[in-house]
């Protein structure tokens, strides 16, 4: 049942949390009971089974249900979403059901009649495993097919790591089926575009002699990845870090480094490179950094670790502190909206986009970039 329906308290076994155990059980390969399933079954499934109660309703002369409350019941998610009903009709027919001679054999031929065989079949086997009593053995369950296994005829074999049961074969086959799988590039697709064609390598890092602010970007920056995790195009980023560089009256260079993908790393050899002193740090999934040459990697001037919240106005105005950095001026407060959300709805992507730059890692040198760009100042 949904949480809003569960009178005990809502845990991690309620209707909202299948898709969360479905992807538990396929990581941990153990089995809860769980089965992935698609809509269209469910609601097949759904409407089968509040037809039938309607069938049985009508059978016994109970208050009838109509087709709008077998649809409603159908794609309905908790009790809010079903219609009204004559609750004091309702109870009334279950009193006079239950002082009467009718019993489970009464319900299984109703279903029978209305053409509900299989639902009859199986209630009719409940009924019989109930006066069988063989349920009621030590962690006993029911198999697909009504045979029980317990700790009587399916002992715990378990004796330490590496024995006891395994979740194999056809049913392991099941559990890693989850409909609402994605593989991880479906993750960052609108993170990965047309490598672009504005940013060409030029040859060896070379360090500088003059002031200046060295913009160091990631492996992947502008290739493997030309979008930051918020979606700006790197070279939209580029175009407004440089602008904020020009507008303090100083002029940068783009460096990519590739033997590291750790933003405090990239930020710390630009800085190393840089003839002021100065470096931004640029990950490609838009996390930035102000370093200055003698500080030690993660001892920076300024850190942008909120890459979501950050939008081309913020990118500028990190270009105009690190300007100011370089010239001896006195920074200006950076403003950066905080989500406190961030992480918990992006910690999946940001791993991914990660790995992919991290996957672009080379045993190279820096190399310089040149940036087909005019700056608007």
């Amino acid at each position: 049942m949904p949480r809003r329906d569960n009178l005990f308290g809502g845990g991690n076994f309620d209707a909202e949390d299948f898709d969360d155990y479905n992807i538990l059980q396929r990581d941990m390969q153990v089995d809860g009971g769980l089965r992935p399933v698609t809509e269209e079954a469910v609601l097949a499934i759904r409407r089968e089974a509040a037809q039938a109660i309607q069938a049985v309703y009508a059978e016994l002369g109970f208050p009838p249900i109509t087709d709008a409350e077998v649809e409603a019941a159908t794609t309905g998610h908790s009790s809010d979403d079903m219609p009204e009903r004559d609750l004091v009709a309702d109870l009334a027919a279950a009193d006079a059901f239950l002082a009467g001679d009718q019993d489970m054999l009464t319900v299984i031929q109703a279903l029978q009649r209305r053409g509900f065989t299989k639902t009859a079949t199986n209630i009719l086997e409940m009924g019989r495993q109930r006066i069988a009593g063989d349920y009621l053995q030590p962690s006993a369950i029911f198999d697909r097919d009504f045979r029980v296994q317990s700790a009587i005829n399916d002992p715990n074999d378990y004796t330490g790591p590496g024995t006891g049961y395994r979740v194999t074969g056809a049913r392991w086959e099941e559990i890693q089926r989850v409909p609402q799988a994605k593989s991880p590039r479906e993750f960052i697709a609108d993170q990965i575009g047309e490598p672009s064609k504005r940013l060409v390598e030029v040859g060896p890092a070379k360090t500088g002699t003059r002031p200046e602010v060295i913009v160091a970007v990631g492996p992947a920056f502008g290739r493997e990845l030309t979008k930051t995790i918020g979606g700006l195009d790197h070279e939209a980023v580029l175009a407004a870090i440089l602008t904020g560089v020009a507008r303090e009256g100083l002029v940068a260079r783009i460096v990519k480094v590739k033997h590291t993908s750790d933003c405090a790393a990239i930020g710390h050899i630009g800085a190393s490179l840089s003839g002021s002193g100065i470096a931004i740090g640029l990950q490609s999934r838009g996390t930035a950094v102000i370093h200055k040459q003698g500080l030690a990697r993660l001892n920076n001037l300024e850190l942008f670790p909120q890459s979501p919240s950050l939008t081309l106005e913020t990118y500028e105005a990190i270009g105009r502190n690190a300007a100011r950095y370089a010239l001896g001026k006195p920074p200006r407060p950076v403003g950066v909206k905080i989500d406190n959300w961030a992480r918990l709805k992006l910690i999946v992507k940001t791993t991914l986009l990660h790995r992919r730059e991290t996957e672009q890692i080379r045993d190279e040198p820096p190399t310089e970039l040149f940036f087909d760009w005019e700056p608007e100042v």
